[in-house]
């Protein structure tokens, strides 16, 4: 009778110590590494920071968290060494890893995981596609491919089309999950406006309404309000590359193009052509154009300006994504654009392509 009580109490103890209602534990194991430490890191304040640690013992490790709702949890051994991306939800995880491929991932013990590896595996697959437009579109360029460059964009822009399709069926699909949010918030955070984020947050399931992301979506909502069609533009003096500094508002009465960019964003360089081309059409009519780097170093940025001939006004923080101003403008994601009127009122966002050429056709003639 005592052994069996005994036993009994051994069963219990490792039933808590694996999983509890308001707790996760993750049991792991990663291929090609026997020893090392590895963390569990999660989002908070704008970062990710460490939520637990472990050590590696013959390729095993367990670590613990917490999630009130399914959120996204990233396990990382060196400073940029991620060997796993996954949905976290309370209880006993399972996890196998590669150390030498993210792709290679397997999670156990999570619904929201299952859902997010749909949606992953999507991605993953427009994002070979994308990579081979961006090639064909390098390549049609250093030969001069007027059409090709062309051929390669219009399928780059309906490869994107598709992929936000499928995420609004996806968020259609599964809205009392926590991972909708997510893919809303990376999906179109920055290319809807604050009252398309305020319906999409209705049509979710009440349940998830307290996630991360629906906090991240609104605090991207609030933002935007301040910067939406209609509202006066937030002004702003920034840097020059020569040193000096430059004032938004200097540029009352003309139309003027906001355009957040920077040197390592492909999407932004590829769009760079066309808009050298319209300023060239447009400059002596009205139009002008301010430049605001999401670039870290300055030799990057100044080399992208003089590659690109962008001859007009270009100012950075040289903060990245900590930028003030894109933090102002509610700039999730580049390129982003804000046209203003002569007032300093913003009359559009995002026009890129034959949607910017028509618009200021419209404003200025052709």
């Amino acid at each position: 009778m005592i052994k069996k009580m005994l036993l009994l109490g051994l069963i219990t103890s490792y039933i808590i110590s694996c999983a509890s209602p308001d707790k996760f534990v993750i049991n792991g194991e990663i291929k090609g590494k026997d020893s090392g430490k590895i963390r569990l890191m999660k989002f908070a304040d704008g970062n990710w920071v460490a939520e637990d640690s472990a050590t590696i013992t013959k390729g095993k490790f367990q670590l613990k968290g917490k999630a009130d709702l399914p959120e996204l949890r990233v396990i990382a051994m060196g400073p940029q060494e991620t060997v796993a991306q996954f949905f976290a939800e309370n209880g006993t995880i399972t996890l196998q890893a590669y150390a030498d491929s993210l792709d290679k991932t397997v999670i156990k013990g999570s619904k929201s995981n299952d859902d997010f590896k749909i949606y992953q595996q999507e991605l993953m697959s427009l994002s070979k596609e994308a990579q081979g437009m961006q090639q064909r579109y390098m390549s049609a360029q250093q030969s001069g491919d007027q059409e090709g460059m062309k051929k390669a964009r219009i399928d780059y822009e309906a490869m994107t089309q598709n992929l936000s399709v499928y995420a609004k069926n996806f968020i259609r699909e599964h809205k009392k999950s926590t991972v909708s949010p997510l893919i809303a918030l990376m999906q179109f955070g920055q290319t809807i406006t604050a009252s398309e984020i305020d319906t999409l947050i209705a049509f979710l399931d009440p349940s998830v309404h307290a996630s991360l992301y629906v906090g991240e979506l609104k605090k991207i909502a609030d933002k935007k309000r301040a910067a939406d069609t209609g509202s006066m533009a937030p002004d702003f003096t920034l840097p020059t590359p020569d040193g000096s500094t430059f004032t938004l508002s200097s540029t009352r009465g003309k139309y003027v193009m906001i355009d957040f960019w920077a040197a390592w964003c492909q999407p932004c360089r590829r769009e760079n052509p066309n808009v050298v081309a319209l300023y060239g059409k447009y400059k002596d009519k009205g139009f002008d154009i301010v430049g605001v780097s999401l670039d870290r170093e300055k030799e990057a940025w100044v080399k992208a300006i003089a590659d690109d001939q962008l001859v007009w006004h270009q100012v950075s923080e040289l903060k990245f994504w900590q930028s003030e101003i894109a933090q102002k403008y509610g700039v999730t994601s580049i390129p982003a654009t804000f046209l203003l009127n002569k007032e300093g009122k913003i009359i559009a966002k995002n026009l890129r392509g034959e949607e910017l050429a028509k618009k200021l056709e419209e404003l200025m003639g052709k």
